[in-house]
């Protein structure tokens, strides 16, 4: 048996192994691989030396960059980082900074390194802008703006021409539409209604309910009229009328005023709306005579008159009027109020509890949210805040951490509840 060199192959080691088709190319950096009698070679690209093209060349050793320029190396290739004032693949070309003209005047420019210098014509050179706002010719709190032989001066509001010396007058142009103008900013008094800086806004009067017990008011220009209920009037439906001034009530009865009406007390044995009737002979004692208390109020003779007491939940001389417990509005959070005798029930929206419905009812429960989620209480509903690595209304679904691919360098990711774990 024959123990063949590196290179040879077969039973007499006369076959020689081709060293570029077996496996990976042995030449490094994409070099092309070609066999040889028991070997191969290795052919470069550009930049890479050594057997299996395995070395980067560094073409910065020969020093190509002048002037102080810095090389980088790159594959097959270098860079030079020119200094100020050079340009060119070697930084060997001085730029030329006189190449934009920048001397003025017909100055002769030299060029330097990273510079120029300008030779400039003998006499003045007229290049100095003279500052005309330096002797503050603007009157008044004008601001001058400097030009060329010249200035500009922006008056402020109420003066004009170049200097800001005059003075505008405003009440040339008429601008107080409903008022008297008298001269200076804003200078208009309006007259009663009206108001803005050009007295154009017709005030709305009614905006403050000038009207007294539920008169009805029409805004006016320069003022309002106030349209009263029965029952009252004056210019702001603040007087209320006395029905008894006509004096009324017949046979000696006693008059009270009411509001747009009256009420007569007759005296016996008198009776009607105006004390106009004669009673019968029982009618001296009405309490006896029909009760004329309503709803189980309890009647008391009095002199020529009787005398009711309520139950409680009414009122009025008769016990006639069922007091509504709704009007002070005690039901809270939009609740529906429905009047009782003597009480009144609450009707909550969802969300709400309580005998005014003034308690907002607890959404959460221990089983509210999963996955150790916080519940915070809502009005009729509830939200959940989850803990790193779940989402949902409920935190009910684990986040898939790996969809964000968190895992580097070509790192495995394995999602678990609530976290993930990286294979490297």
């Amino acid at each position: 048996i024959c123990t063949c060199p590196s290179g040879y192959m077969g039973p007499a080691c006369n076959q020689d192994v081709d060293e570029c088709s077996l496996g990976a190319n042995p030449c490094e950096h994409a070099g092309k691989c070609i066999n040889t009698q028991g070997s191969f070679q290795c052919q470069c690209l550009q930049g890479y030396s050594g057997p299996r093209c395995e070395i980067d060349v560094n073409e910065c050793l020969s020093n190509p960059c002048q002037n102080d320029a810095t090389c980088l190396d790159q594959i097959g290739e270098f860079q030079c980082i020119c200094m100020p004032g050079y340009e060119g693949v070697y930084c060997e070309i001085n730029t030329d900074e006189c190449a934009s003209s920048p001397c003025l005047h017909n100055g002769n420019c030299l060029d330097k390194i990273n510079e120029f210098h300008c030779e400039c014509p003998t006499g003045r050179m007229c290049n100095i802008n003279i500052d005309e706002c330096s002797s503050n010719p603007c009157h008044n709190g004008g601001t001058c703006k400097d030009g060329i032989n010249g200035f500009t001066c922006l008056c402020p509001e109420g003066f004009h021409d170049p200097k800001c010396l005059s003075e505008v007058n405003e009440c040339n142009s008429n601008p107080c539409i409903h008022g008297k103008c008298h001269d200076g900013l804003n200078g208009c008094d309006c007259d009663p209604g009206w108001s803005g800086t050009n007295c154009d806004i017709n005030n709305n009067e009614c905006e403050s309910n000038p009207c007294m017990n539920g008169g009805t008011c029409k805004d006016m220009t320069s003022g309002y009229i106030c349209t009263c209920r029965e029952g009252f009037s004056g210019p702001n439906c603040q007087t209320n009328i006395n029905e008894c001034a006509s004096n009324r009530c017949l046979n000696q009865g006693t008059c009270i005023d009411d509001v747009a009406g009256y009420t007569c007390n007759c005296l016996l044995p008198y009776t009607g709306a105006t004390c106009e009737d004669v009673l019968a002979p029982c009618a001296g004692r009405p309490c006896k005579n029909g009760d004329p208390c309503h709803n189980g109020g309890s009647c008391s003779d009095g002199i020529g008159t009787f005398f009711c007491e309520c139950l409680a939940g009414f009122r009025g001389s008769k016990c006639e009027e069922d007091i509504n417990e709704c009007t002070s509005n005690p039901c809270k959070n939009g609740a529906n109020c429905t009047d009782c005798v003597n009480s009144y029930t609450c009707t909550c929206p969802s969300g709400f509890s309580g005998i005014h419905c003034e308690n907002n009812t607890p959404d959460c429960t221990e089983s509210s949210c999963f996955n150790g989620g916080t519940c915070v209480d809502g009005i009729n509903t509830f939200t959940c805040l989850c803990p790193p690595g779940f989402t949902g209304r409920y935190c009910e679904h684990d986040i898939n951490e790996c969809d964000s691919k968190p895992c580097m360098n070509g790192g495995t990711c394995q999602d678990s509840y609530g976290t993930y774990k990286c294979t490297c």
